[in-house]
């Protein structure tokens, strides 16, 4: 179950306004909008690191399972195939695997519940954390959550 979404900086590149809320007493969504003001291509490169609880009370670790540094492109051609199936219904104009560049949109993100599946059957059931992180050549960091 998603808690909560914590930043997005992004230099103008990207706006952010997504929360998480409540949809019943055990279910929360997230929800608003993602704003791509460029078109992102092979010059901006992603990654993201999973933080594990394993008591549940907020003391994160490293978790040996990520994403690690890749283009936006090597993403969206190789990875995102894996993912789009759970997102499509929440959000209707996501990429499509392997569109690059990632063209100027506005991402409408309606209700978006975490599917466990997912992840992979030997991640733990406890509190995940991920860092969702970009950066380009000609720019520092781009954007993180």
């Amino acid at each position: 179950m998603l808690q909560s979404f914590l930043q997005c900086n992004s230099s103008g590149m990207i706006d952010c306004n997504l929360r998480v809320r409540k949809i019943n007493r055990t279910t929360a969504a997230l929800t608003g909008n993602l704003t791509f003001n460029v078109d992102l291509g092979r010059d901006i490169e992603t990654s993201v690191d999973f933080y594990h609880s394993a008591l549940g009370n907020n003391q994160f670790n490293k978790y040996p399972m990520k994403i690690g540094p890749m283009s936006l492109c090597d993403y969206l051609e190789h990875l995102w195939g894996d993912y789009r199936g759970y997102v499509v219904g929440f959000v209707p104009n996501v990429p499509e695997v392997g569109e690059c560049p990632l063209t100027r949109r506005t991402l409408l993100v309606n209700d978006l519940i975490l599917d466990p599946r997912i992840f992979p059957p030997y991640v733990p059931t406890r509190t995940l954390d991920d860092a969702l992180a970009g950066w380009g050549q000609k720019w520092s960091k781009l954007w993180s959550d």
